[in-house]
């Protein structure tokens, strides 16, 4: 399978459209190889702004384009239809032809089966489907009608892929194995994908950017990392889950206690052990509310990790609230062999009102994090 695309290009939406009672005024950008994932709550414009992008609902005005080649420009009168978009949809209902053999479905999508990035044997390889071709869509479980859709939009030769909860019909013993194949497409293809999820376990797996839709509005916007580790974004994402994602690269694994370690900034952390070789990129999700708050390493605790940082914001839940977040900026070593430190990845903590009046905790003072090795969920990251 070739590792690039010859025409590999940044997809651009910049949309203003209507949706019942909602008003969606919003633009995002994805570079070729990259995964940008819409996030918001229900009924924030998310899944409307994909369609319109696709050219499967209308909208009221502005651009789509695939590089310097525009599918849709209100102002210029271009409005490609959806088909001559190739902007490859795919939803949680696959849409295969159930009358169509696997094979069948997959040949339906070929443009020229032997040419291009992925051909039909390609296909059939790396998304092991040689023993489903006889067979018709009903006799699929929802994983692999979900290979198939891939497959056979794969094999049309989009220009970028949206996903509109891909996998929301597929079991939960299923889901890990096909996020894994769906982090394979952007790299290996070279195509811009766009992801739109209700699973934040999703996200975290997959997107480089992560750009927050609030009724219709883009409420922030950035690489992953960043805007999954605001906690003050907490009311458009996760609620009392949000905390912050971590990245690093996994160095050790310790058999004897079933633990892994990651380096995070120059700094260690373990984890439950992970099946990830050493050298691994990993991604670390930690709740604001799993965090603790220390002036020194404390001598007698269950936690096993102690990250040195210095505190960048408080914020407070009002005046007389009961908690508030406290940001943390962690240390990074420049080297190892130097004692001189830059500044390193952000996480929080969520800390009752009590708790940061009584320490005093303020910005620009130093401070040790602690947290449980057990409250920490880690993924492979792309």
């Amino acid at each position: 399978m070739s590792e690039r695309s010859p025409s590999a290009r940044p997809l651009s939406v910049e949309l203003k459209l209507k949706l019942a009672a909602l008003d969606v005024r919003a633009q995002f950008r994805v570079a070729a190889g990259r995964v940008c994932a819409l996030v918001g709550r229900p009924g924030s414009g998310k899944s409307g702004l994909l369609k319109a992008a696709a050219g499967l609902a209308p909208a009221l005005s502005g651009r789509v384009a695939i590089g310097s080649e525009v599918l849709y420009d209100a102002a210029a009168g271009v409005d490609r239809p959806p088909h001559a978009r190739r902007l490859a949809w795919l939803d949680g209902q696959t849409h295969l032809f159930p009358h169509l053999t696997v094979r069948q479905n997959l040949v339906y999508g070929c443009r020229q089966p032997q040419a291009g990035p992925l051909t039909f044997e390609d296909a059939i390889n790396w998304l092991d489907l040689g023993a489903l071709l006889g067979r018709l869509p009903e006799r699929l479980r929802p994983a692999q009608r979900v290979k198939v859709a891939l497959g056979r939009a794969l094999l049309s030769r989009p220009h970028a892929l949206l996903l509109d909860d891909l996998l929301g019909s597929v079991h939960d013993s299923e889901h890990d194995a096909l996020l894994d194949l769906l982090a394979e497409v952007p790299t290996r293809l070279r195509l811009p994908m766009v992801l739109v999820s209700p699973r934040m376990h999703d996200v975290v797996r997959l997107a480089d950017d992560v750009v927050i839709l609030h009724e219709g509005r883009v409420a922030s916007a950035g690489p992953a990392a960043q805007i999954l580790s605001d906690v003050s974004l907490s009311t458009f994402l996760e609620g009392v889950h949000a905390g912050s994602v971590l990245e690093g690269e996994v160095k050790r694994h310790d058999i004897e206690w079933l633990l892994s370690e990651v380096d995070v900034g120059g700094q260690r952390v373990s984890v439950p052990a992970m099946l990830f070789p050493v050298g691994t990129r990993v991604r670390l999700k930690l709740r604001a509310r799993d965090v603790t708050l220390h002036r020194d390493l404390p001598i007698d605790t269950s936690c096993a990790n102690h990250l040195r940082g210095r505190i960048t914001q408080v914020m407070l839940a009002g005046e007389h609230g009961t908690y508030g977040a406290v940001g943390i900026e962690l240390d990074r070593a420049v080297d190892p062999l130097q004692p001189q430190l830059v500044a390193g990845p952000t996480l929080w903590a969520l800390l009752t009102r009590k708790s940061i009046q009584q320490m005093g905790w303020a910005p620009s003072q130093p401070c040790v994090v602690g947290f449980k090795a057990m409250a920490l969920t880690a993924s492979a990251w792309r």
